[in-house]
Parts: structure tokens; sequence; C-alpha cells
């Protein structure tokens, strides 16, 4: 398992009174400047009054639904330099600054593999919970998942820890998948005092990532073996 955990994706959700996913069009987001002019979608898009679904090329995904949008991309090995939603979320809040936004998450996502089920398995059920007879009822084991908060740095910290398979070119693999949500209420009195707050946790999102490595590095990853670098979130077909 990997002590050098790496972020696979990383996702920004937003939510905001007034916000109506239909407004989300490709055209809109290129005219004004959000998404570059240059960027082709990876497939058909998703378009109704209920969500919206926008996927590029470049491993950017726009999901929108009423009072929320949250904006994704598979980071892999990119630098930060190169990580492109902080920059496209932050022309969107000032492109849409009419709507009265509330909340921000910054939500980052990884795993590690395994070589078999059962020794991912034994991480979460023998490593993170303590060993009993809970753990097996009627013949069968139990299958564990784990949630946890940690209230740092002015916002909470959610982990998801999940057993999962992971599918690669040319097999699967058992894996611990991570997931983060970094939950940000938003501070101010005005809607555009939100709104300045929201770009201030925006562009201050690597420390948030940061954090979340740290926690995963110093508590959760004993071992050296470097990670797999694949996404974890649903597949883009290629056009």
């Amino acid at each position: 398992m990997s002590k050098n955990f790496e972020i696979q994706e990383l996702a920004i959700a937003i939510t905001a009174k007034n916000l109506k996913p239909t407004v989300m069009t490709p055209d809109f987001l290129k005219y004004t400047g959000i998404i570059p002019e240059d960027w082709e979608l990876a497939r058909e898009p998703v378009f109704n009054n209920v969500v919206v679904q926008l996927f590029y090329k470049t491993g950017v995904g726009i999901v929108a639904q009423p009072n929320s949008v949250t904006i994704v991309e598979v980071v892999g090995q990119k630098t930060p330099e190169d990580i492109q939603i902080p920059k496209i979320t932050q022309q969107l809040v000032e492109k849409l600054s009419q709507v009265e936004y509330q909340r921000v998450g910054i939500n980052p996502r990884g795993f590690v593999t395994f070589n078999t089920e059962a020794e991912a398995y034994q991480y979460i059920n023998g490593k993170l919970l303590a060993p009993g007879s809970w753990q097996e009822f009627a013949g069968a084991k139990v299958n564990a998942a784990l949630q946890l908060s940690y209230p740092v740095n002015g916002g909470i910290l959610n982990v998801s820890v999940n057993q999962a398979n992971v599918q690669f070119p040319d097999k699967a693999m058992p894996a611990i998948l991570f997931s983060g949500n970094y939950n940000y209420s938003l501070a101010g009195n005005t809607p555009a005092e939100k709104q300045q707050n929201l770009q201030q946790i925006v562009a201050n999102w690597q420390v948030s990532l940061g954090t979340f490595q740290k926690l995963l590095n110093e508590n959760f990853l004993p071992s050296t073996e470097a990670p797999k670098n694949i996404s974890v979130f649903p597949p883009v077909p290629k056009v």
C-alpha cells in the first residue's frame, strides 16, 4: 500500500441559491471565458432542467443541478500549476455573481492498491478497526467503511474510507479508496462578502489538499509502494 499517497481527482462543489443548471451551456462557458475556446467535449452533454453534465477531453467535467454545481478534474501526475478547476471555479463565480453562494467544498479523491482482496479487507477490518465478534455474523464477514470528520483550518474535513476494485487497462485490482470533503460555510453578512470568501477559499485550495494528504500520509499510509495513477471517477469515453 502507498505511503506517498497522491490525489487522483479533485472536485470543487458549490452550493448557491437560485443557481439554475440550464445556465451551464457549452456556449455560455466558452463565450464568457470560463472554459477555453479550444476545449472539446468528450461526449454528448446531458442537458435538462434537473441536471447538466459536460465532460471535456482535458479531463475536466462540470455537473450542475438546481442550487449546486461541481467542477471535477482528473489530476493524476499534474503539477499544481497545470490543474485547471480552481481558475475555472473562480471565473464561474465571477460571471454568476447574481446568485447567493452558501457553501463550498474542496473534494480530493485517490486510492492505494493491494495485491489481494484479503489484504485490502484486512486493512480496514484489522488495522483501522478493532477485531471482535461483530465482524462476522451468520457465517459471513462484515463489509465495513469509515466516515470520519476533522474540524481543521476553519472548516470540516470529512474523510470516507472504502474498499473498492479499480479497473486498470489489463486487470482489476483491490484497493482502498480515500475520499475527502473539505466543507466550508461561507463567511459574510452580504452576498458580496460571501462571494469574496468563496473566492479566497478556492484560491487557497492547495492548503486544503495539503491537509488531506498530511492526514493520510501520517496516519493511514504506512508503507512505501508508489500509488497507481488511474481515475476513480466514471470514465470519460474518448471521441
